[in-house]
């Protein structure tokens, strides 16, 4: 079977691999080229909180291997600032924090010594018989799969229908040097302004480092951006309480716009949309990245299910197994946005119960955790 894929991402190239393990003879599409990024020096402010799920299928692919820049963390302690209301998760390997660049890295290692064709051209729109249309020329495969982020330009262009699920957002990342250790620890606190994570990076020259997620409603992120990155710095270890101490950004803080969106299909035809392409959600929970490996597992399984199928039954297939998941993972993280940002008093005592409840029922912190990762 001929597989397309567009968009060498990471959850792209983990989908080619997985591929080209099936028998597949797999090319992936990308204008923006198949080159590692240089890594060196301070940890990158894109970093992803990694379930097991996520890297058992990354170890299983050859892509996962101990590193001084992955970092292990055991426990979440998470709070809400406007009630006594906390809850911490706990096992001795709750998940790993790791750059998105360096996972990329490891799959184009893998890939390049693999018989998958990289070919650095823009695929500018897919039939749903699998006709690839190049910018001078055509391609065609019996099954096409999209991972090109949330922009999903040539899926639109191929018929795939975008639906937008609101809550209108911008996020500050970056990497902090921080007073207090983190002791393996991610920190997050649900605030009036959206929630703040402090996730747990390696020690950089004998100075302890975090890496911030911070989701803000738009009028109070205008503001913020407005800052110096001394007053923002400031800002952030107030609104955390001081859980890490004193904080300093490192590198200069990246803000990037949010929302929620979905596709009306995953599928057409031959033609399936993973990852971002398919579903755009809000990083409360860092799960973005881990709901793409989960599509790359569902893939995974399909073809092995169905090892003489053709491209339009896996690509039903698969969006079938992945569209309930996706689907409550998206509202659960609106549901969230919305509850812990009111300060109205039944929605107050609504989030001191829930986590209350889920810090005293071990199985409420196991399914959570399995959400997660």
């Amino acid at each position: 079977m001929n597989t397309a894929i567009i968009g060498a991402g990471s959850i792209g190239l983990a989908a080619a691999l997985v591929c080209q393990r099936a028998g597949h003879s797999v090319t992936v599409f990308d204008p923006q080229g198949f080159d590692q990024k240089s890594l060196s020096g301070e940890i990158d402010p894109r970093v992803w909180a990694l379930g097991g799920q996520s890297t058992a299928l990354l170890e299983d692919l050859g892509a996962w291997s101990p590193d001084e820049r992955v970092v292990p963390y055991q426990s979440m302690h998470v709070i809400d600032a406007r009630s006594d209301a906390k809850v911490t998760f706990s096992e001795p390997s709750l998940g790993h924090l790791v750059e998105a660049d360096w996972v990329r890295n490891q799959l184009l290692a893998q890939v390049s010594g693999s018989k998958i064709h990289c070919v650095p051209d823009r695929v500018e729109s897919v039939s749903q018989r699998g006709i690839l249309e190049l910018q001078r020329d055509q391609a065609e495969a019996d099954l096409v799969i999209f991972a090109e982020g949330r922009q999903a330009q040539t899926a639109i262009a191929s018929g795939l229908e975008i639906v937008d699920g609101g809550y209108r957002q911008r996020a500050v990342v970056g990497t902090l040097k921080c007073e207090q250790p983190h002791r393996g620890e991610a920190f997050q606190i649900f605030t009036e302004y959206g929630p703040l994570a402090l996730l747990p990076l390696p020690d950089h020259n004998n100075q302890h480092r975090v890496s911030l997620v911070w989701s803000l409603d738009l009028e109070t992120a205008n503001e913020l951006q407005a800052c110096s990155v001394e007053e923002l710095a400031s800002r952030i270890s107030q609104t955390s309480e001081w859980a890490r101490g004193e904080l300093e950004f490192v590198n200069q803080p990246i803000w990037i716009p949010l929302s929620q969106q979905s596709l009306k299909h995953d599928s057409l035809g031959c033609l399936l949309a993973i990852g971002d392409t398919s579903h755009g959600i809000l990083p409360l929970a860092g799960l973005g990245a881990n709901l793409g490996f989960g599509d790359v597992i569902a893939l995974k399984q399909t073809l092995e299910k169905h090892p003489n199928a053709h491209g339009d039954r896996i690509a039903r297939t698969v969006a079938r197994e992945r569209r309930f998941e996706q689907r409550t993972v998206a509202m659960v993280m609106g549901l969230f946005s919305n509850v812990f940002r009111s300060d109205q008093p039944l929605l107050q005592l609504g989030r001191s119960f829930a986590l209350r409840t889920a810090d005293r029922h071990a199985t409420i912190r196991s399914l959570i955790q399995e959400l997660a990762g």
